[in-house]
């Protein structure tokens, strides 16, 4: 389980580390949507051709990383956990910036 998968080197290695160490398969869940866009507001995230979700489809970013499965969170489904949804910004997992970005 992890919150998210941003570029994919980190868990790609965790993975091989843990398959190196015995284990015959690994199964990811990751907590959130995957994150296809950039943060403008204050957290840092790559520019987006460096988010692996923006570059390669599920079973692409599992083949990549070494897993056996991926599954993440779906957004309506993380809606449902946020108490006030309608204030929660979602841009970095669907591109809809509640304020234009600049430039």
């Amino acid at each position: 389980v992890d919150d998210s998968i941003v570029r994919g080197t980190t868990i790609r290695k965790l993975v091989r580390m843990i398959k190196g160490a015995g284990a015959s398969e690994v199964h990811l869940r990751i907590g959130s949507p995957p994150v296809a866009h950039s943060c403008y507001y204050g957290i840092d995230t790559p520019n987006r051709e460096e988010l692996i979700a923006n570059r390669m489809s599920i079973d692409e970013i599992r083949d990549y990383i070494c897993a056996d499965s991926v599954k993440y969170l779906k957004k309506e489904d993380l809606e449902k956990c946020v108490k006030r949804p309608e204030g929660f910004c979602y841009a970095c997992f669907d591109g809809n910036y509640p304020i234009p970005k600049k430039g």
